[in-house]
This record gives C-alpha cells, structure tokens and sequence, in this order.
C-alpha cells in the first residue's frame, strides 16, 4: 500500500513533466527574428511549452475546479502552448508602427499571415495564424512589445473548434 501511494505521485509528475518541454525550434527562430529587430536588450524571463499531455493533465484540474466547462472544452481542442516573456533591461525607443511593420513582414516570410495589428502609445501587438494544407486554421502567434517587455505566445491544436466552442457557449457578446 504504502509503495502504491509513492508511485501515485511519481507517476502524475512523469506524465506532466512529460508534457513540458523547452520551446520548439521554430518558436526559437521568431524569438530570435524579432529580438534581432529591436534594438532594445532584453532578459528571458521565462519560456516554456506545454505539449498535449501538459494540458490534458491540466485539463483534469480544471474540469474537477471549474464551475463550467468551457475551459475545459477549450483545452480538449488545444494541442501544445509556448509562452515566452523578455523583460527590456535597455530602451532605446519605444515601440511605433515601423517596427510592427518589420515584425509583420518577417512574419509573413515564415508563412504567417496578419489578422490583428495594433500600434497605441508605447505598446504594439500583432496576431497572426497559420493553416494546414488541408485549411485548417491550426496555429495561432501572439507578440506584444511594451516598454517594459515582450510577450511571445503560439498556440497549437484545432483552432476553429476552439473558436467554435467560445461562440457556441457564449455567444458573440463583445463589448467596446
């Protein structure tokens, strides 16, 4: 009994550490495209990815937490989550639409394609996806760039399902 209670937490941690891993190659290479065109320095906060069995554990909490399901929905259809975050610890300038201009053009040389550009005061974001061969919309690239940081995150898995789950179960409330 007592080596069944051991194994017990042994085995929950192997198969979640399993599902955590360092980033991708290719999240490595637009971290490296666009820290190499900011002229700013930055520190690695932290970066990591959470692949499907990270999330599928996660997904366990959150069903056995949550007073709905819709997290839970939502993670079912998601496939691996790689965040990275960069504090500035040298500003040069701030953040202006050339440089988005920039991000958005080596973004689309790797296959991405723009779907939300934002520019205002000292922070800019961009979002961009990415489909399949079959069109699938499958990947999605957040990168936001403040003054203070720089915010990486791709999300991986069946996006149109995620998006089809949020509208399903909360409709299209949008408030401005």
């Amino acid at each position: 009994m007592k080596n069944k209670i051991i194994l017990l937490p042994i085995l929950f941690l192997s198969l979640f550490l399993n599902g955590c891993i360092g980033i991708n190659e290719e999240f490595a290479e637009i971290r490296n495209e666009v820290l190499n065109n900011l002229d700013d320095d930055f520190r690695s906060e932290y970066q990591f990815s959470v692949g499907s069995v990270g999330i599928t554990v996660s997904s366990w909490f959150v069903n056995a937490a949550a007073e709905e399901d819709l997290a839970a929905d939502i993670l079912d259809d998601v496939s691996s989550v790689q965040v990275g975050v960069y504090k500035k610890i040298r500003n040069t300038h701030s953040p202006d639409i050339t440089t988005l201009r920039e991000l958005e053009d080596e973004m689309i040389q790797k296959g991405w394609k723009s779907i939300v550009k934002n520019c205002e005061d000292d922070e800019l974001s961009g979002i961009y996806i990415r489909s399949n061969p079959n069109e699938i919309l499958n990947r999605l690239f957040v990168i936001n760039l403040s003054d203070e940081e720089l915010i990486l995150v791709e999300v991986e898995g069946d996006l149109k399902e995620v998006i089809s789950t949020v509208i399903r179960e909360k409709g299209m409330k949008i408030h401005m």
